[in-house]
């Protein structure tokens, strides 16, 4: 579990921005929201409002963009690394960007620390707490002038030399220590267990358009339990849907679907694959409803609402989470639903979940208004500053009775984060 991300220098994030799931003193909905972690507290979710372009999205990005820097594996190392600095002023755009995450790997805490440019990794450490203090699984520099990493390692970790030459040797500018390791046979497990909390327990970012059905429909194919679970899920939402149907059709190769194929981008070996064969095979997917004299209907998904497929997709997403402990990132959560789905949604994570976590961004305030489910803690804005910068901050930063309202507060502005609205009229419309 995630104890604190911090971020600095990347797209709109200039000075160093923190979100922390160490919960305060407040035992409001603890059952609920909280999970113990030896002398923490950590809280299940954060939900992040904010006006539009004030970087509610760079923060959920920030963390994703950590997770791949650890799990990619560069082919060469001219690649680029894909870091984006902040671009508004000279200082930022010529400096590094800085990523640090505290996670809980059962009760043990680790404390990874990224420095990256748009070419390499300027610096990388592993920390662990065996005890009261830290102790330093690696520090990783970069010598300039050799163009290399160099990787020095903690002093309780007694590695042949063969295998620290292993690692550096693989550890390419723009590839991290981590990812270098998972490709050796070499036994570090402290090195092990952190690579494989990177690729189990944090899942790849959930924007408004990705196409959630066809993940959902994958694993519903795969297990009858997911097929119940997402069902299940439907109906205590109010869907009216009896039935989960995935099938496959096969239709003749139209002469514009083989000029979409020779068109495509699909490497040559695939495209010859496919136009050799007289038909190609589609997957459907469609819903049963339940209607009068207890009729059944078979819609398929394409004439389904945008609401009924984004809400089956997160279906298969929450089981997902929930039987892995990961933590999940949702940019936008209500797009294409109703304010009272989203916050069913969060209810029905937090309620079943043991140490899974929840970071999603919204612009529906209305779930504000749901403070007898929610803590100060877990609500946090972005405000973009005089500079384009974007300022991160909590709800518990402010002195706000819990039993005044949270939604007419922000109305009134006292938590910021707004749009900044002007006038309704048009200048030089109809040359008016």
């Amino acid at each position: 579990m995630i104890l604190e991300f911090k971020v600095k220098n990347y797209l709109s994030v200039k000075e160093e921005q923190a979100l922390s799931f160490e919960a305060t003193s407040d035992n409001t909905l603890e059952e609920h929201f909280i999970v113990k972690k030896g002398k923490k507290r950590l809280l299940k979710m954060a939900i992040v409002f904010g006006a539009n372009a004030s970087g509610k999205t760079n923060i959920l990005k920030a963390l994703d963009f950590l997770r791949k820097v650890i799990l990619n594996h560069p082919l060469v190392k001219t690649d680029t690394t894909n870091q984006m600095p902040f671009l508004l002023d000279d200082t930022s755009r010529n400096t590094p960007g800085v990523f640090n995450l505290s996670f809980f790997i059962d009760d043990t805490l680790y404390e990874y620390h990224l420095e990256i440019n748009h070419l390499f990794i300027t610096n990388e450490k592993l920390s662990y707490y065996p005890g009261i203090k830290p102790a330093v699984i690696f520090n990783r520099t970069h010598n300039d002038e050799k163009d290399i990493a160099l990787i020095d390692y903690g002093t309780t970790f007694k590695l042949k030399a063969s295998d620290k030459s292993l690692i550096q040797g693989n550890t390419i500018r723009n590839m991290s220590v981590l990812a270098a390791y998972s490709k050796l046979n070499i036994d570090f497990p402290e090195l092990d267990r952190v690579y494989k909390y990177f690729f189990n327990n944090i899942a790849e970012i959930v924007i408004p358009n990705t196409n959630l059905t066809n993940w959902t429909s994958d694993r519903i194919e795969e297990s009858e339990e997911t097929k119940n679970f997402v069902l299940d899920f439907l109906n205590n939402a109010d869907f009216n849907i009896t039935g989960i149907n995935v099938d496959y059709r096969e239709e003749p190769i139209s002469d514009k679907v083989r000029n979409d194929i020779i068109n495509s981008p699909l490497p040559e070996n695939q495209k010859q694959s496919l136009l050799t064969q007289e038909k190609l095979k589609y997957k459907t997917l469609s819903f049963t409803h339940k209607a009068e004299n207890n009729k059944e209907i078979e819609f398929p998904s394409e004439i389904e609402s945008a609401g009924t497929n984004r809400f089956f997709g997160l279906g298969g997403v929450l089981q997902h989470i929930l039987l892995n402990n990961k933590l999940l990132l949702i940019d936008e959560i209500d797009s294409s639903l109703h304010p009272e789905l989203v916050i069913h949604f969060i209810n029905t994570f937090l309620v079943n979940s043991k140490e899974a976590q929840l970071i999603c961004t919204t612009h529906d305030i209305n779930i504000l208004s749901e403070q007898d489910n929610l803590r100060k803690d877990v609500i946090w804005f972005t405000e973009k500053g005089d500079d384009g910068s974007t300022e991160l901050f909590s709800m518990a930063d402010f002195k706000h009775r819990k039993d005044l309202s949270f939604i007419n507060a922000y109305k009134a502005g006292k938590f910021g984060a707004k749009p900044k609205l002007g006038s309704i009229y048009l200048k030089n419309l109809n040359n008016e």
